[in-house]
């Protein structure tokens, strides 16, 4: 995208939007001690005719395993799929 496009937000059609995102989650380590960890994922942001209309987190773990790495294929291809046209799945 060039600087000229402008917001994403405003693209016409179905795209799909695939960013690095942070999300505190707070622990439970006892009845009144809680901690909050900062957890990375990949967060896959559909877009319709300029309106969002869902989006998913795919948690990524620091040594991410042959399922937690075959869950984000899958939401990618699901993604990519549905933004040529397909019916998006319930799944998403």
């Amino acid at each position: 995208m060039n600087c000229s496009d402008g917001d994403p937000v405003s693209r016409d059609g179905r795209w799909v939007g695939v960013t690095l995102e942070h999300r505190q989650v707070c622990l439970d380590a006892a009845e009144e001690e809680t901690s909050e960890v900062s957890y990375a994922g990949i967060l896959i942001t559909h877009y319709d005719s300029r309106e969002k209309v869902s989006e998913a987190w795919v948690p990524l773990g620091v040594d991410p395993s042959e399922a937690d790495d075959e869950e984000l294929i899958q939401q990618l291809r699901g993604a990519l799929l549905w933004q040529e046209g397909q019916p998006k799945a319930d799944a998403d």
